[in-house]
């Protein structure tokens, strides 16, 4: 079906609250707010292989960084990552060279980056054809995964930004927020970080970096100083996200690249700029760049109204399989739930949710053939709501 703009959809009316449409008109589905759904837990030891440490960081809460993956092997993990889309993660071209895609796991949607959460193998690894290393730039690699990632409240896609966008966004002196597992004090391999951890830090100009670490800053870099509480990244978790929200989207500006030992807490630190290569993540993944003025187009919009305590239903349809998306906006006072259920021939049962605290709620599933429908819940507050949708 051809994609239009937000503002040319013709709004689909949800049913009335409290009706449930079935396929075979069967009643009594429940709506309940549902427990999340994740994979099951696989224990191993974290690694520290590429020294990956976020010096100091603050713990993180787990689905404050929903598009921070862990890359591990054989159970360890080495680098980071962010996902650009349910089955697209940006990366470092360093962290995957000579990288067989069968013995990469990715892992979202958790606090640890070897248990919990959602976990899916690599399918293909694709870095930059320019990538020497790291001192020379062209320091990103993209990894599409075997399986899709479903997206939740604590798994969700940043997005790309536009050069023009991050030009501005990620200017000297704005702050982002880096991410990642492993040292917590500089040089020392035995404090190795067991949960994600972030620090905020601000962007220095290019020229700063080049003087600091002597080398040749080139325009696909960006450099992140030291910030005021002696938080930094030292190396990296080399690959993951340098990232920060945007009307109410999170944005990723950088890839951790590289920095020396002796700089960990005296000097700055070099990400792979993002917006510098946006053509390049664009024609290897598909995944277009954005923007906060950039309208979404979906393929069908739903709109109404709840109080309180209250949810609609909309109507099920049939789909032959693939991927289903949903994007829910709401008012910034209320806390919307987003859920899909699919028919499985006497009920409705619950495949995938967005119930945590994001505004708008994404949700993204990879539908087998078959009934689907979504519910909107107002989980406290009011208002009006739209639900766009593609499939």
């Amino acid at each position: 079906m051809k994609k239009m703009t937000w503002m040319l959809i013709p709004a689909l009316l949800l049913a009335s609250c409290g009706t449930v449409a079935t396929p075979d008109a069967a009643s009594g589905a429940d709506t309940a707010r549902p427990a999340p759904q994740m994979s099951a837990d696989q224990q191993a030891a974290p690694d520290t292989k590429l020294d990956a440490q976020v010096i100091n960081g603050t713990p993180s809460v787990l689905g404050a960084r929903p598009y921070q993956v862990a890359l591990t092997q054989n159970g360890r993990q080495f680098c980071g990552g962010t996902l650009l889309s349910n089955e697209w993660v940006l990366t470092a071209a360093h962290c995957v060279q000579g990288t067989s895609p069968s013995s990469l796991v990715v892992r979202a949607g958790s606090l640890s980056a070897t248990s919990g959460g959602q976990a899916s193998t690599a399918s293909r690894i694709v870095s930059h054809p320019s990538y020497r290393s790291v001192e020379y730039g062209y320091d990103v690699a993209v990894i599409r995964l075997s399986s899709p990632m479903q997206f939740t409240s604590t798994v969700s896609a940043a997005a790309l930004p536009t050069l023009q966008f991050a030009a501005t966004a990620a200017a000297p002196g704005t702050s982002h927020i880096i991410s990642g597992w492993g040292m917590t004090r500089s040089g020392d391999s035995s404090s190795a970080s067991t949960v994600l951890r972030e620090a905020v830090l601000p962007v220095a100009a290019n020229s700063v970096c080049q003087t600091a670490l002597k080398q040749n800053i080139t325009s696909g870099m960006l450099c992140a100083q030291v910030n005021s509480q002696r938080q930094t990244g030292c190396h990296g978790d080399s690959g993951g996200p340098f990232a920060s929200q945007h009307s109410g989207r999170f944005y990723v500006f950088g890839a951790v690249s590289w920095g020396t030992p002796q700089y960990c807490l005296n000097g700055p630190m070099v990400f792979a700029r993002v917006g510098e290569y946006q053509p390049w993540i664009t024609q290897q993944t598909g995944v277009q760049p954005q923007s906060p003025t950039t309208p979404p187009t979906y393929d069908y919009a739903y709109e109404g109204t709840l109080s309180s305590g209250q949810n609609q239903v909309t109507q099920y349809y049939q789909y032959a399989g693939g991927t289903i998306t949903g994007e829910l906006k709401f008012p910034a006072s209320a806390d919307f739930d987003l859920y899909l259920q699919k028919w499985n021939g006497s009920n409705w049962a619950y495949v995938a949710q967005a119930d945590g605290v994001a505004n708008p709620e994404r949700v993204s599933y990879n539908a087998t053939s078959g009934y689907y429908r979504w519910i909107v819940n107002a989980y406290s507050g009011s208002g009006s709501f739209v639900l766009g949708e593609n499939r």
